[in-house]
């Protein structure tokens, strides 16, 4: 698909207003042609008729009962959408870090969030969200309809990070609540145990479920760009602090972190699991872009 690009980089995209308009942009004026399911096409079955309102699509319209009752209703129909789709966002405090000039890996992961729903949305599947930091917060159930962006977006715009972090634990958790199998889109900083979180994902695998992991990390985080003595605090332990020289830290930080992304690569390799490394000063479109050339692999 040739099309003509231009990206916003995330510091200028947070301050287009509301999320559901954030969303709106970058997906419509970024993707001409959206994706196509593998699985495309729905098997519905009809329950019932219910009143028209604004903003309900014309092709649900029943026009032989419009015919007899001089009124518009809509068909209502019992979802067995082909893709199932949820998303788990990462909403623990490491994932409120940000370096100077960049935005928080959390406002990140909810702009990317937002849009990922919005751009599913778009081609008719069901999704729902999942909130999480070492517990599953709240949880909304997918659904194909259209408003079911509104209430994303809600949910994202109404929750700020807390808490600490147990991957393993919520995923393992979250494995018991999704039956039919279908896409689970993970978004978190993957400050874990790696060994563990993998293998929490492999049961989702096992149960023949579609894993996407967007590991999102502060490009500090990555390059180590420090100088001079620096105070690191943890996020998620007020106990932990620690005074380094950065320099002589710098060469040992940059091999454990390249390690650290290693193992998440080459596991979720072995397991033909979608893996995207972003930084937060990387604009969304190129995360969607990613996403797309993922699908239609």
């Amino acid at each position: 698909m040739a099309t003509k690009i231009k990206y916003l980089d995330p510091a200028t995209l947070i301050k287009l207003g509301k999320l559901q308009l954030r969303a709106k942009y970058v997906v419509d004026g970024f993707i001409s042609g959206l994706h196509q399911s593998p699985n495309k096409g729905h098997a519905l079955e009809f329950v019932q008729h219910r009143e028209y309102t604004q903003g309900d699509e014309l092709r649900h319209i029943d026009w032989k009962v419009f015919g007899r009752k001089d009124k518009f209703f809509v068909k209502q129909y019992e979802e067995e959408t082909n893709l199932k789709a949820n998303i788990l966002l990462d909403t623990s405090n490491s994932m409120s870090f940000r370096s100077e000039g960049n935005i928080d890996k959390f406002t990140y992961g909810v702009n990317l969030s937002a849009c990922l729903a919005y751009l599913l949305l778009k081609q008719e599947d069901s999704v729902g969200l999942t909130i999480f930091d070492d517990k599953i917060g709240k949880f909304i159930s997918p659904r194909a309809q259209f408003e079911q962006f509104t209430n994303i977006t809600s949910l994202l715009e109404s929750i700020t990070p807390s808490s600490k972090t147990c991957i393993s634990k919520v995923l393992n958790e979250f494995s018991q609540y999704v039956k039919k199998r279908g896409l689970i889109i993970i978004v978190s900083d993957f400050f874990d145990s790696p060994q563990e979180i993998l293998n929490s994902i492999k049961q989702l695998k096992y149960k023949h479920h579609d894993v996407v992991v967007f590991q999102v990390l502060d490009p500090i985080e990555r390059n180590f760009d420090y100088s001079g003595p620096v105070v690191f605090k943890s996020l998620e332990s007020s106990e932990l602090e620690v005074l380094t020289e950065t320099e002589e830290i710098q060469e040992e930080y940059l091999q454990l972190m390249g390690e650290f992304i290693d193992d998440y690569k080459a596991g979720f390799m072995n397991s033909d699991i979608e893996y995207y490394l972003v930084t937060t000063d990387t604009p969304i479109e190129l995360c969607l872009w990613s996403f797309l050339a993922g699908r239609k692999k």
